[in-house]
């Protein structure tokens, strides 16, 4: 803004073509004043004068009217109190507004001229009053009028531009050895390779700082802006290039160049931890499928028992030529369903029909067992407990947020749907904690906790891309673009979009995505030999568990039958040598012995 109340600085701005700053002059001439273009003297000073010589011109001719009249002659001082008299109750308007003068002889109820200049191009912009009229503000502006179809070099070829980011990524990062390096050089990212393009087809240099307090964007209850936003207004960047979303409130404080990226809202998540089982080998069946067929071998090894005592009881040989016994039919039973051999068989037709009965569901169990097998241990399953946006609304057990001041709270805070609206209560009154100050923050408390982060598509997917414990919630919502931002007014925005669409047109934009964007961890809902995994021993403990059980089984058996035998055998060599004993010992002998020392040498 310039104070130029003679209305001179358009002949300067003149001379500076392509200066596309948008300047206010307050100036006390009407809008477009020209009194003496040719001359060498201030029109300010001209107007002035010439207003001064208009007043005291037409209050001498009534003073001097008005003193004929009365027939009064009118010495110095009393026609200098007069005059002075006139100046006060004056209601003439001159060149410079209405002169109009106080008890103190200053002047009082004028106003100023407000004129936009934008290099050759002016426009009447407002007014602003000393005294305005009652219920009326002292501004009054117009609308702006901005220039159409203006031809002009681009205002930063050969200058050196200020760059804002922020520190997102994949979009602007440090470099690991960034504390070594200086300017430019330590930054890297979508949007720093972008703007590298941008420069070197505009021809211009560029600095790269972030701005100081990591926000985007948004407009504080003061009517102020903070973030990227309030860099961009306050002149201290000349443009923005970061993750950006374009929306209606920062449309109206800054300008916007045609999107270079279009993003969409998802829910980033932790990957749920597969909860390991040492007898994961018993998934494949259900409970109830166990036991059905535990019941089932029991009851066909019994039926079987049965129907072989049964017919091999008909034939001649009676009870000696029958073979299986009802631990003979359990064996052979649970060794056809283990797919071993025993060696006793059914002899008879009923038996060896309810064989081929058991042969033929112990075929597709084991088969269908041995499928859903193979599939539990080596494909990664994920249980989700959150299979979509709208699940989140449902549940209290998950925290979510965003983070403050940015175009994602800004679209649940204005937002009208009505679960999205449930959220944004829950975000910001009952649980306010869930709203972070930035995006590492965010993240951290995905790593960390059962917390669900609402953000950019772009970011999310690059962060999962990073981190193969992270995964990418849908559907994606809120579709907007990502542009560069510059000062409102700004010329130079056209050259900037015009800029974008070429490196999209010659494909470089997507060189830049694929750069950044290229996948490396496998999608969880596609099944594929890539997703599974080698078997661990957590996976199969359980079978080995089985196998040292049924050695210990065995051993105590073992030792329960060999303890066994030994009693048995020992008992029977004590009966037996008792009597061998009672066959031996001569009779009477206790009755010939009357001498105890006879008795005691015979024994």
């Amino acid at each position: 803004m310039f104070y130029d109340p003679g209305d001179e600085m358009k002949n300067i701005f003149n001379r500076y073509n392509d200066i596309a700053v948008n300047s206010t002059v307050l100036s006390l001439l009407p809008y477009n004043t020209s009194l003496i273009p040719k001359s060498k003297g201030h029109n300010y000073d001209l107007a002035l004068a010439k207003d001064s010589l208009q007043l005291v011109t037409s209050l001498t001719s009534i003073i001097q009217e008005s003193a004929s009249k009365a027939s009064i002659t009118l010495t110095d001082k009393s026609y200098r109190n007069q005059l002075n008299l006139a100046i006060r109750n004056n209601e003439e308007t001159g060149l410079t507004g209405y002169l109009e003068f106080n008890e103190h002889g200053r002047r009082q109820n004028y106003s100023l001229t407000l004129t936009t200049i934008t290099g050759s191009h002016t426009y009447l912009r407002g007014y602003w009053y000393s005294l305005p009229y009652v219920l009326n503000k002292r501004l009054t502006l117009f609308d702006e009028k901005h220039p159409r179809n203006r031809t002009s070099p681009f205002p930063l070829r050969g200058r050196v531009a200020k760059v804002v980011m922020i520190q997102e990524r994949p979009f602007t990062m440090l470099k690991r050895d960034h504390m070594l390096k200086r300017g430019n050089a330590k930054y890297e990212g979508f949007a720093v390779d972008l703007i590298r393009e941008v420069a070197q087809m505009l021809e211009f240099d560029y600095e790269i700082y972030l701005v100081n307090d990591g926000k985007f964007g948004n407009k504080m209850p003061n009517g102020e802006w903070n973030g990227m936003i309030g860099e961009l207004l306050a002149g201290n960047a000349t443009m923005s290039v970061a993750p950006l979303s374009i929306n209606a409130q920062r449309e109206e404080a800054v300008d916007f160049t045609k999107p270079f990226k279009t993003r969409y809202i998802s829910v980033l998540m932790r990957i749920p931890r597969r909860d390991r089982s040492y007898f994961e080998f018993l998934n494949p069946l259900s409970p109830i499928v166990w036991i059905c067929t535990l019941g089932a071998f029991v009851i066909v090894s019994i039926i079987l028992y049965t129907l072989e005592r049964i017919g091999r009881g008909k034939d001649k040989g009676g009870t000696d030529a029958l073979q299986i016994t009802v631990r003979e039919s359990f064996w052979f039973i649970f060794g056809s369903l283990l797919q071993g051999n025993t060696d006793s068989t059914p002899c008879t037709i009923p038996g060896r029909i309810l064989t081929s009965a058991w042969w033929f569901f112990a075929l597709i169990l084991i088969s269908s067992y041995t499928a859903n097998l193979a599939a539990f241990l080596t494909v990664k399953k994920i249980n989700t407990p959150i299979n979509s946006v709208t699940d989140l609304a449902q549940q209290t057990k998950i925290k979510y947020g965003t983070v403050k001041d940015s175009g994602v709270m800004s679209f649940f805070k204005n937002t009208n749907i009505e679960h999205f609206t449930k959220m944004w209560a829950q975000m910001s009154e009952l649980d306010p904690d869930s709203m972070v100050d930035n995006t590492t923050e965010g993240f951290k408390k995905v790593k960390d906790e059962d917390y669900a982060f609402f953000w950019d598509t772009t970011v999310n997917k690059y962060q999962t891309i990073m981190d193969c414990n992270m995964m990418e919630i849908g559907p994606a919502f809120d579709p907007k673009g990502f542009g560069i931002g510059v000062p409102p007014g700004a010329t130079y925005r056209e050259e900037l979009s015009m800029a974008i669409l070429q490196l999209s047109d010659r494909g470089r934009l997507h060189e830049i995505e694929t750069k950044w964007w290229d996948s490396q961890c496998p999608e969880i809902s596609k099944v594929s030999t890539d997703e599974t995994s080698e078997l661990q021993i957590e996976n199969v403990a359980g079978v080995f568990f089985i196998l040292v059980g049924g050695i210990i089984v065995a051993a105590i058996v073992c030792l329960g039958e060999y303890f066994a035998n030994a009693l048995i055998n020992a008992s029977k060599m004590t009966r037996s040598g008792q009597t061998m004993n009672d066959r031996t010992r001569p009779k009477n002998v206790s009755s010939t012995l009357h001498d105890p020392a006879e008795k005691d040498s015979f024994i």
